[in-house]
């Protein structure tokens, strides 16, 4: 049955049926927050932190962002950029000295558009499973493997998590410190995201208090269990050492603070930023519909949406801004969905957003 909102209140007693519901059919675990110009519309929290022992989640716990930690190494390296330490022009070997792949830029991996393949096929096929992989251990791969790339540089878009592990790793060799360190030196301690860090919690061997960990579905058990726990999933340990792609971890608070900065110069000028919310051209000058950390839509009915997702075993993420309209919706969840749901939850959020007929997912 489709519905109809019209007034922010509305819209919040609307967004409640949405997420209650699909709660209370267990089709979703996770926490939520909804902003109308900076104000939070709609926060809840709905579901299990830790199964073990009948943990809640509450608004305060702390999620794995997965992929939609991407926009903040990008802002590390836009950052560097401004105090004149980077050019988006440099190649990598200007950094990473043997780099195998000539031409290709920073601005490549920002964009996705450097043909680089995915590390984590290198990994799956080469790897010693029993130990923990790092950065650095992508670049020795790369440069020991040598994988064929898909294209040139800027042919096309092609997403790969391996540029943006490349890209924490140009930002520890010019700033000379660890990625986590500038991470929370330059952005997060600035903004007052207290609850934020990069966290490779297998790694690190270290618990934070309040943490959602992330769970699949088993099928042959019957039941949602840790990643860890499951062979097909092993990879969520041997990989767990390396950042930049993923593995900052936050909280619907901290994501409004770093929401509210981007539309501020704390971080970075707004030139920088439109640059960052600007499609990237193509050797073809077709656009493509990515930035320095974001995907980039223009819609008819919302006008510019700069958003990104996240999906690691056991989490899916999704970040929005509406930068015409100045409303955000952040979206985190603990327990394995299929895409098709969480794009169908993303899709009846924005609807009721902008007041159109909405439809709550079957």
């Amino acid at each position: 049955m489709e519905r109809q909102s019209n007034s922010l209140e509305q819209q919040s007693i609307q967004l409640d049926e949405l997420f209650t519901t699909l709660a209370d059919k267990k089709k979703f675990n996770g926490n939520i927050m909804v902003l109308d110009k900076g104000v939070p519309l709609y926060t809840e929290s709905f579901g299990f932190a830790q199964l073990a022992s009948s943990t809640m989640l509450n608004t305060d716990s702390v999620f794995e962002l997965a992929s939609v930690s991407k926009a903040f190494t990008a802002m590390g390296i836009m950052i560097l950029q401004e105090q004149g330490k980077i050019s988006y022009e440099d190649t990598i070997e200007t950094f990473l000295p043997d780099f195998p792949y000539a031409d290709i830029s920073v601005d490549h991996l920002l964009t996705h558009t450097s043909g680089l393949p995915d590390y984590m096929a290198l990994f799956e096929q080469h790897w010693d499973r029993s130990k923990i992989a790092a950065n650095q251990d992508v670049l020795e791969q790369m440069k020991l493997h040598k994988p064929v790339v898909h294209f040139r540089p800027n042919e096309k878009y092609e997403y790969s998590n391996t540029g943006y592990v490349l890209l924490a790793l140009i930002i520890e060799q010019v700033s000379g410190t660890s990625f986590a360190d500038f991470m929370e030196q330059r952005i997060f301690y600035p903004l007052e995201m207290e609850k934020t860090r990069v966290y490779n919690r297998r790694y690190s061997q270290e618990s934070i208090d309040n943490y959602a960990y992330g769970y699949v579905s088993a099928h042959h058990l019957g039941k949602y269990c840790l990643p860890d726990e499951l062979a097909d999933h092993d990879f969520v340990i041997y990989l767990d050492g390396i950042q930049g792609d993923g593995v900052v971890n936050s909280t619907l608070e901290d994501l409004r603070k770093w929401d509210r900065a981007l539309y501020t110069e704390k971080l970075v000028s707004k030139e920088t930023l439109e640059k960052a919310f600007s499609p990237v051209l193509l050797a073809d000058h077709q656009p493509s519909d990515y930035g320095y950390g974001w995907r980039i839509r223009n819609d008819s009915g919302v006008g510019k949406v700069v958003c990104h997702g996240g999906g690691w075993p056991g989490y899916q993420t999704w970040l929005g801004r509406y930068l015409d309209h100045d409303k955000t919706f952040i979206y985190l969840s603990n327990m394995e969905q299929d895409g098709e749901r969480t794009q169908a939850i993303i899709e009846a959020v924005e609807n009721i957003l902008f007041d159109r007929p909405y439809r709550i997912p079957e």
